[in-house]
């Protein structure tokens, strides 16, 4: 299994959907603004049952763009922890074998089983 991340790939993807999000926090942020100025506009006998219909229209759908937008930066924010506990995880795997090579151990390979690690002492005596 190749767990190779291309950091910069992902930090352009990100930088990227941002950038395209952006937009949308705004018009989450003033939907209920601008629902309400529509329903200003029809404050008349003729307009109520298109008011009915925003209202309703209103109820519906604001939860659902709340929810998406919370999904939608939960998602980048996640995104970009793992990939910065990858890269931590990385640097600190990477000093780790400095420090042993520094120390003179000498890793298994992959597959050794416990037993056959030495264990230091002279059995030769």
């Amino acid at each position: 299994m190749d767990w190779d991340i291309d950091i910069e790939g992902v930090n352009k993807v990100l930088t990227d959907t941002v950038t395209e999000v952006e937009p949308f926090d705004g018009l989450v942020t003033t939907y209920g603004d601008n629902l309400k100025a529509i329903m200003t506009g029809l404050d008349y006998d003729i307009f109520t049952i298109v008011a009915v219909a925003v209202g309703e229209y209103s109820e519906h759908w604001a939860p659902i763009l709340e929810a998406a937008a919370t999904q939608v930066g939960a998602s980048l924010t996640g995104a970009h922890d793992a990939v910065t506990a990858y890269m931590d995880g990385q640097e600190e795997m990477a000093l780790n074998a400095q420090q042993n090579a520094s120390d003179g151990v000498i890793p298994d390979p992959p597959g050794t089983p416990d037993e056959s690690k030495p264990t230091g002492e002279n059995i030769a005596v």
